[in-house]
Formats: structure tokens, sequence, C-alpha cells
């Protein structure tokens, strides 16, 4: 009896694990299969074929870290090539190429060197005690595009039968201020509007076509383009007010894809300022006031209404200001550290002794600080895009992220003490800008972004861009939804 009972269980078992899982059975109302590959309709096939006026060009926007940067002296690569030595530190050239100028009372946007952007962090190429290979970053949403009938303007194609590139790389130095790159964005897509105009004439006999792009901006190029979109090349007022909000880089772009992006900052931005930074452990160190000199670091910091840093011995409390350069200099913080003097000593051999080197890094910092606090409420004004701009948001929410630390008021030490939903760097309430986020719960989301769609992710920050989900709700909103202007100029035909 006992024998046949497992018999019948050891059937029952098969008969499930074939109509459960086997290939054929996926088609059934029992599979729980959840996973695969897009698979494209005829129809999305067409889409993804086509060639002509109706479907927009992309411009690709990445995130910190995410362009290549090289010497126009020399030639050299000073980011995207990483040759080095277990736990070891960064060399000395490459640590003063890297750093952001400082220069007393000299304005961030005149603080100029040789470095400038070198293309798309496509791959890091790595080489560790001789050993080298390579790992994958934007390659991945360059090759999914160039799939989606989106050829890019230079490199490999693997679609031949284009007559002119629809998938552009916007490349930038991101240690610099993030309103000077999105005046350098506009700068971009004049040039690549003009070019494509010249095309379209060439094929399609149109004169002075009204080219309209989609921008897909991962991490902090989600912030570039947000702030294309509200005030386009316009500086931020110093005296703390804020740019006319005429929403004048809608005039260009259609759909606005934003990925993981910092909207209400994020935690790590601190931690890495006061501690330095690693790309990936086992990787070289860069020391806390390299990574304090890029003022693109201090524009990503979190809000202080989001109390992220509170001080340990009192974390019910006034949240800090990290905004206040003398809560730097009592924490003994990034440029602030005496720690950091041989660092300044080599970044600054100008400079006569350590006072001096304190007063030039001082002076930096409050810079670096007021250029952030006005970048902010810029940002965070409430205001809905024109009806033909739409705003669509992917973000993750599968791994614990840094919430809030708690400073150690003797030694300023920064420790994390609560993780939040995230993608590792960016929370979920960041990306959405959640602004009940350290204030008072309400049932609904509280944004001051009009998004048009909100899609979350089981993925980590940079593996947002490497899911089938993402490449199959990508291609539906690049291919096959329409914004009403794009709706009118069919019915119209």
């Amino acid at each position: 009896m006992k024998l046949w009972i497992f018999g019948c269980r050891m059937a029952l078992f098969a008969l499930l694990l074939h109509y459960g899982c086997t290939p054929s059975s996926v088609g059934s109302y029992s599979s729980l299969s959840s996973d695969g590959q897009p698979l494209h309709s005829d129809l999305t096939k067409c889409s993804m074929e086509y060639e002509g006026l109706e479907r927009n060009p992309v411009i690709v926007i990445p995130g910190l870290f995410g362009s290549r940067l090289g010497d126009s002296l020399d030639g050299t690569e000073v980011w995207g090539m990483f040759t080095f030595a277990p736990r070891s530190n960064m060399d000395a050239r490459q640590l003063l190429k890297l750093y952001h100028p400082m220069r007393l009372g000299t304005p961030l946007h005149e603080l100029r060197d040789t470095i400038h952007p070198n293309g798309i962090l496509d791959n890091v190429k790595v080489s560790i005690m001789g050993i080298k290979f390579q790992l994958d970053a934007y390659d991945i949403l360059i090759a999914l595009l160039d799939r989606a009938g989106y050829p890019p303007e230079s490199g490999s194609r693997q679609n031949y039968s284009y007559r002119y590139p629809m998938q552009f790389v916007f490349a930038y130095d991101w240690r610099r201020d993030i309103v000077e790159n999105v005046q350098a964005l506009h700068e971009f897509i004049q040039e690549k509007r003009t070019f494509l105009q010249q095309e379209y004439e060439r094929i399609y006999g149109v004169k002075d076509f009204d080219v309209q792009f989609d921008l897909i901006a991962h991490s902090m190029g989600g912030l570039l383009a947000r702030y294309y979109l509200m005030y386009g090349d316009q500086a931020l007022p110093d005296d703390g007010s804020l740019p006319q909000l005429d929403w004048r880089g809608s005039l260009y772009v259609d759909k606005t894809i934003i990925i993981g992006t910092p909207n209400a900052g994020y935690l790590d931005t601190c931690i890495e300022m006061t501690s330095g930074m690693r790309i990936a452990p086992g990787t070289p160190l860069m020391p806390a006031a390299v990574v304090a000199s890029f003022p693109s670091y201090y524009e990503m910091m979190p809000p202080v209404s989001t109390r992220s840093l509170v001080y340990e011995d009192d974390p019910a409390g006034p949240p800090i200001d990290i905004f206040s350069p003398q809560v730097w200099v009592d924490n003994r913080w990034g440029l602030m550290d005496p720690k950091q003097d041989e660092v300044l000593k080599l970044l600054l051999p100008y400079a006569q002794n350590r006072q001096e080197r304190e007063t030039i890094a001082l002076d930096h910092l409050s810079k670096c600080l007021k250029q952030a606090k006005y970048l902010q409420q810029a940002l965070r004004v409430p205001s809905s895009p024109p009806e033909d701009v739409q705003l669509i948001l992917f973000l993750g929410d599968a791994v614990e992220t840094s919430r809030q630390a708690e400073v150690n008021r003797k030694t300023g030490n920064i420790r994390v003490s609560r993780y939040q939903p995230g993608d590792g760097k960016v929370l979920t309430t960041s990306c959405l800008l959640d602004e009940r986020v350290g204030g008072q719960w309400q049932y609904f989301l509280q944004t001051p972004i009009d998004w048009r769609s909100v899609y979350v992710m089981n993925a980590a920050h940079m593996g947002l861009v490497n899911s089938s989900t993402f490449e199959s709700n990508l291609i539906y909103i690049l291919l096959l939804y329409s914004t009403p202007a794009q709706k009118r100029e069919l019915q119209n035909q």
C-alpha cells in the first residue's frame, strides 16, 4: 500500500513538472513561467525596421562616471581604462588629471583644465597585475537600441539598411556642474538636429523638418534631462532666484525616459566625499579630496528635508544641514579633513602652506554647496510639462539601499543606520522625488514631478538597463506609444 501511494505521488510530481515547466506547456493555464527574452510581434518588427520622419531619433545621456575622459595635451585616457594592483591607491599622475580644478575666487564655470569627454563608457577595460578583461557598462543599452532599429552614430551597427544614424550619445565631463553640462547638451542637440535636417532634406526632400528627440537618461543623466526640459540652457542665477520656468527644452524633445535617477539625491555621495570612493571592491581608492572636488557630487546630495544625516547622540533631533560649509568644517569632512592635506599638497602645488590650501579648499567647497542648493531648488519646483512632452521613469526596488546615516559629533564619522528599498545606490523614493520622506505621511505619492508613467524593476543600479522587462517596455514606449503631438501629425497626413 505504501509503495502504491509513493508511486502515485511520483506520478503526480512528474505530471506537474511536465505541465508546469516544459517549454511546450508555457501557454497552458497552469504554467508559472515568468522569465525569458522578449518576443516581438510582426507589427513591432515593422516598427523596428521603419526608417522615416515619424520615428524620433534618440539621445542617450549616461550617468556619473559614464563617459570616458581624455587629456587633450597628451591624448591619454584619464577615465575608462584601469590598471592597478589589488587594494592599491590611484596613481598620483591620474589624480592630478582627474580632480576638478580649484582656484580662489574663480567661478566654477571658469575653472578649466585640459580634460574633455571622450565618448560613452560602453565598457570598462581593466588590467589587474597584467591580467586584462572588460566589464559591461553602457554597451548593453547601445546594443539594445541598435536591435530596436536605432543604429548608433559611431561604432559597429547590427542594422546596416539604415541610411543615417538614429542613436546619438551625449558624453560629458561628469566631474563638472550639472547646469554647465546641460548647456553643452543644448549645443549637442542643436548640432544633431541640424545634421538630421540636412539628411531628411537630402533623402526625403523635406526642408527644415522639426526634428524631435527622445531622451534616454540614466542616473545623473536624468538630472541633466529634467533641467534641460524645464529651463533649457539657462544658467542658475547667482542670487538664489530661479531661472525662468518655460519648458524651453521641450521644443526639441517628445519623450524623456529617466532610469534610476537620484531626483532626491543619494546618501552615498556624502560617504564617498568623506571616505573616498572605489568603483568596485578591490579597485583603487579615489581619495576623499579628489571626489569632493567634483561639483556634480554635491548636486546629488539628499535634501536636508529627507533627514538623511542626523547626529548619533540625537537621532530624533534636527537633521544635519549638509549644505552649510560650517558643517563640513566642524565635522572635518572631505576637503576640510586635515588628513587629506597630503592629497591637497599634490593637487595644489602652487599653494605656499597648509593654511593657503585650506583657504582654497573652503572657497571651492562653498561654491559647490551654493550651486548644489540652488540646483536642488530649481528641480523641485512643482510644474507639469507641456502636453506633448512625456516624462517616464524606470526605478529599482529590490536592493537594500542607504537611507539614513548617523554622524559622530566628536569624530565626524558617518555610519549608515537605516536602509530602504532601491537599486543599491538610489532609493525608490528618491527616483520618484517623493516629498513625504522626512515629512508627514499621506496615502498617495507626493511629488513635484508629473510622471506620465512609472515602471518598477527588480534590478540594481546598472542592472536596470540589463533586463528583458526593461527592453520590452522601452521598445513599447519608443516605437508603439505616441504622444499627443505625434497623434495629431498622423491624423493630419
